[in-house]
């Protein structure tokens, strides 16, 4: 088989094995898997239905021989694979399982958030998605940071450099392109699309942003709610921070998160918190 069926045959066979055992099954599989690093989600795999006895199916077994047997040689540091002998030997199989109706689709849900005053910022790193409206500078290195070393990519965005109104460039003055008005949309959408692990976003200069290109900075807080909603339909942590702003433009803020009418997403996600720092 070619990569990419083999991809997709490891992931199948992950899937329908987690539907039913999803606790007995190491938590990185879909990790492995989104990392591109399928051999490794193969081998993790291999090891729970050898010493966890995790139950699999007789159609599942001959998937499982079929994809193990696919390796002709010994592939280094994947012991469980290498041992697919005893592996195959030693596997729990039931019965396959009975047929099911196949569920609905999940049916599209709108969008909400919910409004935490005062935070402790501690707390809402450990929360998958978040958005931190008027976010104190104390904070700053410890957003960007934590998002850097613990998660994927930790971004700092001054809106004030990032979205003039005009500049000068070579001694005369340039009016903004297209691309370059809608970087920091651009960025956000990049990062969230891009990285495995997710990531976090402080955005500096809002209230100078807030002030010369309202529609835009508009048009921006109404879609961080969509954005951080679908990333809560998969497993990465995704934060955004407003910093640099005044507590009138933050109550503006906090006003359109919670009035707007957004679109609705993919299946029921639940409410995406806002943190609101008080001023200083």
């Amino acid at each position: 088989m070619d990569e990419l069926e083999y991809m997709d045959r490891v992931e199948a066979l992950i899937d329908a094995i987690s539907e039913r055992s999803h606790d007995k099954l190491s938590p990185w599989l879909s990790s492995y898997t989104r990392a591109g690093e399928h051999t490794l989600a193969l081998d993790s795999l291999a090891y729970a239905l050898l010493h966890r006895k995790v139950p699999i199916t007789r159609a599942e077994s001959t998937e499982l021989r079929s994809i193990l047997y696919e390796h002709d040689v010994l592939v280094p540091g994947m012991d469980s694979i290498n041992d697919r002998d005893n592996v195959m030997a030693s596997l729990n199989i039931i019965e396959d399982a009975p047929e099911r109706d196949v569920p609905e689709p999940p049916a599209a849900s709108g969008v909400s958030v919910v409004v935490h005053e005062n935070p402790d910022f501690a707390r809402t790193m450990r929360t998958q998605v978040g958005l931190h409206v008027d976010l104190p500078p104390r904070l700053y290195e410890p957003f960007v940071d934590h998002f850097t070393a613990n998660v994927g990519v930790g971004v700092e965005i001054n809106l004030a450099r990032t979205n003039p109104d005009e500049y000068v460039r070579q001694g005369k003055l340039h009016e903004p392109t297209t691309l370059e008005s809608n970087f920091v949309p651009l960025m956000i959408q990049t990062i969230s699309d891009g990285s495995i692990w997710g990531g976090g976003i402080l955005l500096r200069g809002f209230e100078q942003w807030w002030t010369k290109k309202r529609t835009q900075a508009k048009d921006l807080v109404r879609q961080i709610p969509i954005i951080l909603a679908t990333e809560q339909l998969g497993d990465d942590n995704f934060h955004i921070a407003l910093a640099d702003m005044s507590s009138a433009t933050a109550d503006q803020v906090i006003t359109m998160l919670t009035e707007a009418e957004h679109e609705p997403v993919l299946g029921p996600v639940p409410p995406v918190p806002v943190f609101r720092y008080p001023p200083m």
